[in-house]
């Protein structure tokens, strides 16, 4: 049986009469409500996001504003990101760079190709103006 003190909400600090109407905040712990139905209006005291690894994460509304002041102070080097992700070992690795193919070999014949040659088989002649539906007379 859920109590009381497990269903309120440390943002607000109000209770909720359905537990399915809280979430727990993934960086704090913190319980919050959090309106998982498009159907019905309910309060919401964080949000739902898709992280990184493509999973939902449920954040409070103080951890979120804590991020957006990071973010907002202290914005994310974009260039330094990219080149973690794509050295070896990273996310995206770099591909190996192209090796140089080596000269063409001197050849006193040069080389024919070998393959038959196919032609094409001949295109069927359509009788002028096909009507697409038959008339069928009845009488």
């Amino acid at each position: 049986m859920t109590s009381d003190v497990t269903l309120q909400c440390a943002i607000c600090e109000e209770t909720a009469d359905d537990p399915r109407l809280l979430s727990q905040c993934m960086p704090c712990g913190r319980t919050f409500h959090l309106n998982p139905f498009n159907t019905e209006e309910h309060k919401d005291c964080g949000d739902a996001v898709i992280g990184p690894s493509q999973g939902v994460e449920f954040w409070c509304q103080v951890c979120i504003e804590e991020m957006n002041t990071e973010v907002a102070t202290h914005p994310p080097d974009l260039r330094a990101q990219l080149e973690e992700l794509s050295s070896p070992g990273g996310l995206f690795p770099r591909p190996a760079p192209p090796q140089p193919s080596p000269p063409p070999a001197a050849s006193a014949a040069p080389e024919r190709d070998t393959a038959p040659t196919r032609e094409a088989p001949p295109r069927r002649t359509r009788p002028a103006a096909r009507r697409r539906y038959r008339k069928l007379n009845r009488e």
